[in-house]
């Protein structure tokens, strides 16, 4: 179950990060999603039948993740930016560096 909620996060941030427009409130979007996709990695990661494979799979989709914002990390910073409150749309930028690591 958790790990299906994580694929469907994963799949959110995706699609957010590949739109062709950001919409305005992309900052606070990608924030919560990175947010929420970290809680429901540090779930798997607890249970106490956790198998090897599973780790192993959450640890990959991780690096794979991480991979995708830094491949966006450019476009995020140009939104953020541009975005009315900078301060703290930079403020909420590190916040999803410091997530997404």
């Amino acid at each position: 179950m958790t790990l299906e909620q994580l694929t469907q996060l994963e799949h959110q941030i995706e699609q957010l990060l590949l739109a062709e427009d950001y919409p305005d409130d992309f900052p606070q979007q990608l924030e919560n999603l990175v947010a929420l996709r970290h809680q429901q990695v540090e779930i798997v990661l607890k249970q106490a039948d956790l198998s090897r494979a599973v780790f192993d799979d959450v640890v990959a989709r991780t690096q794979v993740m991480k991979a995708l914002l830094q491949q966006h990390k450019d476009r995020i910073g140009a939104q953020l930016v541009r975005s009315k409150k900078s301060q703290k749309s930079l403020s909420l930028y590190s916040n999803i560096q410091q997530h997404g690591q």
